[in-house]
């Protein structure tokens, strides 16, 4: 599929994270494919950034600065882009923060646990618990929440912390698939393996770093973060009409079904 697909054109679509990395690729691809975007993130200015990159290239978008984990933020954006565009047909939960790398579950602050699950965990379920009203209403939607191969394994890098709260979010894809497949609502979940980027090569040039990483990717390689982008893309398509409470392994062959 194209980032042209007519299926996107016209579509309101919410993403969560989307001042950088993997959802800030996405939200360029929808908005090239004809999508408004409704981008959140933690930062304002990173966000603006993303919204007047889009705008440049043409797309329509509204931008917010938000805390996932906060309910009383996310309901007022939600309800801005329903006040703007009368709809929300996607919903991309990509946010998540994560805690201290290669550190030890007996040694994590039950604060950084709490932090990682407010992002990952309570942000999923705040930002789908304001949009399914509109997407019931609607009588059709998409819901494509952000695990990881942490999700499906364990993290090798960032702790047990990020694999539980990865691993709920699977469990709440699950969940919502199956509650809400009779108003017309798909729900399911990509799971990336390891992306290429500053904050990764970073990480692996720790000297603490698992050096053998890299070897345990069949393919070789990371992603880049358009392979990743793309494959949320066909999610949010009419190619995936038969698609609900599917887990989607990103990961070059690091986790195998």
């Amino acid at each position: 599929m194209t980032v042209n697909d007519s299926s996107l054109d016209g579509q309101v679509v919410l993403i969560t994270g989307a001042g950088r990395g993997i959802a800030k690729v996405l939200a360029a691809k929808m908005a090239g494919g004809g999508a408004k975007i409704g981008a959140f993130d933690l930062s304002a200015d990173s966000v603006e950034a993303t919204a007047q990159l889009l705008r440049e290239q043409g797309g329509e978008v509204a931008a917010f600065a938000v805390d996932v984990g906060d309910e009383a933020q996310v309901s007022a954006a939600v309800d801005d882009i329903i006040a703007r565009w009368g709809r929300i047909d996607v919903l991309v939960n990509a946010a998540g923060s994560y805690g201290a790398a290669f550190r030890a579950t007996h040694e994590t602050p039950v604060e950084e646990w709490d932090q990682v699950f407010a992002s990952n965990v309570r942000g999923t379920f705040l930002c789908a618990k304001a949009v399914l009203p509109y997407m019931m209403q609607q009588g059709r939607g998409r819901i494509i929440n952000f695990a990881s191969n942490a999700g499906r394994s364990v993290s090798p890098l960032l702790g047990c912390s990020y694999t539980a709260a990865k691993t709920a979010v699977i469990g709440i894809t699950r969940h919502l698939s199956r509650e809400y497949a009779r108003y017309g609502i798909l729900v399911n979940t990509i799971a990336p393996g390891p992306v290429e980027g500053e904050r990764l090569r970073d990480l692996l040039e720790r000297e603490d770093a698992p050096k053998e990483l890299l070897r345990q990717i069949p393919l070789g390689r990371l992603a880049a973060p358009e392979e990743i982008a793309d494959v949320v893309v066909f999610l949010a398509s009419h190619g995936s009409r038969f698609m609900t409470g599917a887990i989607v392994d990103v990961s070059g062959g690091l986790i195998l079904a």
